[in-house]
């Protein structure tokens, strides 16, 4: 096996302690130690990541006054990255939203990787159409949805890798002893969590609900009124929090409105063994399998029969479907990619030096 060096940014400011603040930086924490394991080695950009990381750590952001304006953090972040020393690494792979270190990235002359974990709007859109045409970094999907729109939205084929997960972290238990529902995700508008609490409270059963509040003001209009011994709130919590808290869940309800990107929470309890009920908006829609309910509907009323069908579905089968997205496959095709990236850079490299000749 070739050991390759690589670099992976996050960004300024980006924790990747738990409990993460959203499935970017658990992407990222699980694949940098899945290639340590592996034998490479891994430096990734952030702010701070747990002591026990198998990655080394990498801040070259040095802390701003909040009085400073925007536009010269964002120089100065520019400017400090851009000083970085990438000599030794093989690979750059990009995976947030940070056009500015993008830019200077490209002065780097290094291969460079662009994972596109968000939807195609009109400010990446923008961001990326000038990338593309200034560069050529590799972009790569995450799901068939994320495909399909970055696709026309720039105007190429661009490779497909699907999220994996470690499955060691999310075990799967008999199905007995599963007494209630489980809703996990940011808690603001787009993600709905109202209407699990409609669903769970229609059909009388319990409801546990858990993530990060990044909307106060929804949680304190469309939550917090209905909290009780029933429907709790049980905080923003850590990957093993949420794994065990999974092993007496009946169904994980799926209820976003939006074209969710890829479903990484959807995935992790289907590794634990719990089928996902929800919208189709929230789940990719080439999950076809016995343990993924959805409706075209966004009404809450309509999850409930399939709430009820999903007590027949064995957690051997939602396991069983989620196994094939798991972390050694999505890093195996990564460095699959890395290779075929490096390749196509050796060989433009030596066309340019015979025609220089």
């Amino acid at each position: 096996m070739v050991i390759m060096n690589i670099l992976l940014v996050s960004g300024p400011g980006i924790s990747l302690k738990e409990p993460y603040n959203s499935g970017i930086e658990a992407f990222i924490v699980s694949f940098a130690n899945q290639l340590v394991e592996e034998g490479h080695a891994v430096d990734v950009v952030a702010e701070q990541a747990e002591a026990s990381a198998g990655f080394t750590l990498v801040n070259p952001f040095t802390a701003f006054s909040s009085e400073e304006p925007d536009l010269s953090k964002l120089l100065k972040e520019k400017h400090q990255f851009g000083n970085l020393d990438v000599n030794a690494y093989d690979v750059i792979h990009y995976n947030m939203f940070y056009p500015h270190l993008l830019q200077a990235g490209l002065l780097f002359n290094k291969p460079s990787v662009l994972t596109l974990h968000s939807p195609a709007d009109s400010n990446r859109i923008s961001a990326y159409q000038k990338l593309s045409q200034q560069s050529d970094v590799t972009f790569v999907a995450i799901s068939e949805r994320i495909k399909q729109q970055w696709d026309r939205a720039l105007d190429m084929d661009m490779p497909l890798i699907n999220n994996g997960i470690d499955m060691d972290l999310w075990p799967t238990k008999s199905a007995k002893n599963r007494d209630y529902l489980l809703w996990s995700a940011r808690i603001n508008e787009e993600k709905n969590v109202a209407a699990a609490i409609s669903v769970a409270k229609q059909m009388k059963l319990p409801l546990k609900i858990a993530g990060r509040i990044v909307d106060q003001h929804y949680f304190d209009a469309q939550v917090k009124p209905h909290l009780d011994d029933r429907i709790q709130y049980v905080g923003h919590l850590t990957q093993r929090e949420l794994s065990s808290l999974a092993q007496k869940a009946s169904a994980y309800l799926a209820t976003a409105t939006w074209q969710e990107p890829f479903g990484l929470a959807a995935l992790e309890m289907l590794a634990s063994g719990v089928p996902v009920v929800g919208f189709k908006t929230a789940v990719p829609p080439d999950w076809q399998h016995e343990s993924v309910l959805t409706t075209e509907s966004l009404q809450w009323q309509d999850l409930v029969e399939l709430v009820s069908k999903s007590k027949a579905i064995s957690p051997g089968a939602c396991k069983g479907f989620a196994s094939s997205m798991n972390i050694q496959n999505m890093t195996s095709n990564y460095v699959k990619l890395y290779r075929e990236v490096l390749l196509q850079k050796e060989v433009g490299e030596e066309a340019i030096s015979e025609i220089s000749i």
